[in-house]
């Protein structure tokens, strides 16, 4: 296992995370770090396994490791077996990602149940990967908006939607704060609720005053205490 140090994004609020390339082809991990860790700030390193990745995080900047899985030499089953093994849910509460994915193998709801956080697909050009990679590490969740429509359509987030006895939030509301406790961002909120970025900006604004809240990180928390 080895480390590189990168300098640019010397701006980057979450500068210096640990990100780790996991698969069994020294060359796909080599090529990714070469390509892509110029463009971060983070600290990369390498593993040939998900064993091999240390479980700990203590001394890891920002307390969460990213970790991406090289799926190239995987079939369909294979990942799906991989979801469901202890080294897999040791380490699911770090950022967890697939990359080289395929497309057609459909496995994207799963794996956001098992804690992977975004889909680096075979065939992406350089400039989705840089863009994703920095997404997941700045805490949000890159997948495609089919994708997270469904699951929240087959999921109970959007029913029975409890109402507060102090009638302190809205249903909508409090439907706007469940789409953003599953790290939805602003933009998506807007398109699952078919309304403006601007409007959900403004109902932000008022839960927050509500809730006496100050921030997302907060009102986040405050919906898993209270919903």
């Amino acid at each position: 296992m080895k480390g590189t140090f990168p300098t640019k994004c010397s701006g980057c609020s979450y500068q210096g995370r640990h990100i780790y390339v996991v698969g069994s082809m020294h060359f796909e991990r080599e090529l990714l770090i070469k390509c892509i860790g110029p463009h971060t700030a983070a600290q990369w390193f390498e593993a040939d396994s998900l064993q091999a990745v240390p479980e700990s995080n203590q001394d890891v900047p920002h307390g969460l490791k990213m970790i991406l899985i090289d799926t190239h030499t995987q079939d369909r089953e294979g990942l799906l077996r991989l979801l469901s093994t202890n080294s897999w849910k040791s380490h699911s509460h770090n950022l967890m990602v697939l990359f080289n994915l395929m497309h057609d193998f459909d496995i994207e709801k799963e794996a956001l149940k098992s804690g992977v956080r975004g889909f680096l697909y075979a065939g992406d050009p350089v400039k989705d990967l840089i863009n994703g990679i920095c997404a997941i590490n700045s805490g949000d969740i890159w997948v495609s908006r089919r994708i997270l429509r469904e699951c929240l359509q087959e999921s109970s987030i959007v029913r029975d939607i409890p109402e507060l006895t102090n009638h302190l939030l809205s249903r909508r509301e409090i439907e706007l704060l469940r789409h953003l406790s599953s790290g939805v961002s602003n933009d998506a909120i807007a398109d699952l609720l078919c309304i403006s970025p601007h409007t959900v900006k403004t109902h932000l604004h008022n839960i927050f005053h509500k809730i006496n809240v100050k921030n997302r990180t907060q009102a986040v928390l405050w919906t898993k205490d209270n919903l």
